[in-house]
């Protein structure tokens, strides 16, 4: 079984880097510009953690077409000439993210109305681009963006929420530019591909209120939790004190396009090709899963058990890919992120079975607040673990999942990838 094993890990290892050098997904935006001419004034703004990839490929088609712009991304995979790199923090938004977020708001309110403006989204802006609503200090917010992160509350109810205590999401840069030619380009990290919650969608009209956003820290019994200012905004907007984000339908926003980016299918499905070229019948999701850790780790398991016990249509050697948003519901207070809670999650469940590896992997190449990017785990994991006297039901319910990875040698680290699909997972069985 440690040949297999073995084996096993060094396949996986290879998903990892063929993604990270563009083997399984590739952006191509030059499609998107073709009914740009190159003599008009182009100015490019951005937030997101693939959006300095996405201005760089704007770079390349426009050249000195581009006027200014201004792209905010945690990192700075390449060196730009025309656009402007601001960086700023994610999951949670520091003075960085502000200060980036004023600059480029300032800059968007002097694009001239007669000129284009490319505006790049993708996962990660919510924090990246954000500006505190009136009243609200960034301490306020960021507790609040954790709570909300930490509750089990799925991507669209967080950002329901954040929708409404920043001036710069729900449709509120849409609203600015609104006389402009807008073209967003708009990378997905979410399931559903949803144009309003990715990144907040600072530049669609929000169809949430701010009684769903009250009704979801109801749901999560956080409004309670959450600082008073907090409760006051979200009460002042629920009573018609503030104003609610742009809604759909009854904005005239004629020349404004939107392009959306699904790359985590397709991201499955070439993972699928490269592993029946590798000997493994595959079996690829239909589709997205967004659902709590703990049940897509129990269903990932469950899956890799059925094919050991010939209860399934497939055969072993076997590989199962599944791609998708989790929630954490958080009650320790150990250090991780959903990758690495899945992989030892799972560790768990195929303790002793036959050559079973998993990897769980965040495809910005950042998992949580933390430096890995996931974990790579096997079927002899926690009994490693347990001969070295770690419990891993400890570290489980203490959400310590990093540290355990840490211990065990089983932390993915690749840093920053420039890209920004949804989570990975591959089984590899037999």
């Amino acid at each position: 079984m440690k040949e297999k094993l073995h084996k096993q890990h060094l396949i996986l290892e290879e998903v990892v880097d063929k993604f990270i050098s563009n083997g399984f997904f590739e952006m191509n935006l030059s499609s998107f510009f073709s009914g740009l001419e190159t003599s008009e004034k182009i100015w490019v703004l951005g937030a997101g953690k693939a959006s300095v990839e996405m201005a760089y490929q704007l770079e390349e088609h426009f050249g000195s077409a581009i006027k200014d712009g201004i792209i905010i991304s945690p990192n700075k995979t390449h060196k730009l000439d025309r656009i402007q790199v601001f960086t700023g923090t994610h999951p949670y938004p520091y003075q960085d993210s502000v200060s980036a977020s004023y600059e480029l708001w300032k800059l968007a309110r002097r694009i001239p109305k007669e000129d284009t403006v490319v505006f790049c989204l993708s996962g990660g802006a919510s924090s990246l681009f954000c500006i505190p609503a009136n009243g609200i200090e960034l301490d306020e917010l960021r507790k609040t963006y954790k709570l909300l992160l930490n509750s089990g509350a799925s991507i669209h109810e967080v950002n329901a929420v954040r929708k409404h205590l920043s001036e710069t999401s729900g449709g509120k840069l849409g609203q600015l530019l609104s006389d402009n030619n807008l073209i967003s380009i708009v990378l997905s990290d979410v399931p559903g591909d949803d144009p309003e919650i990715i990144g907040s969608g600072p530049t669609v009209p929000d169809s949430s209120t701010f009684k769903a956003a009250f009704q979801i820290l109801k749901k999560y019994r956080l409004w309670e939790e959450v600082p008073h200012s907090i409760r006051i905004y979200l009460s002042k907007g629920m009573h018609g004190d503030v104003d609610e984000n742009p809604k759909p339908g009854h904005q005239e926003w004629k020349n404004h396009h939107l392009k959306v980016i699904s790359g985590a299918n397709i991201l499955a499905e070439n993972v699928g090709k490269f592993l029946v070229k590798k000997g493994f019948n595959t079996q690829v999701a239909s589709k997205a899963y967004n659902i709590s850790v703990k049940k897509i780790s129990k269903d990932i398991c469950s899956d890799a058990i059925s094919v050991l016990s010939k209860k399934s249509g497939l055969k072993a050697p076997a590989g199962l890919i599944y791609f998708g948003e989790s929630t954490v519901d958080v009650t320790g207070d150990g250090k991780g992120g959903r990758n690495q809670e899945l992989a030892l999650n799972a560790a768990i469940s195929v303790e002793g079975q036959h050559a079973i590896s998993l990897l769980s992997f965040a495809t910005d190449g950042i998992d949580g607040p933390t430096d890995a990017a996931g974990a790579i785990v096997n079927s002899e994991t926690t009994l490693k673990a347990r001969k070295l006297k770690l419990s891993p039901e400890d570290y489980l319910q203490q959400n310590d999942s990093y540290h355990f990875h840490e211990k065990m040698n089983t932390l993915l680290r690749t840093g920053h990838t420039g890209n920004n699909l949804m989570d990975l997972q591959v089984v590899l069985i037999g």
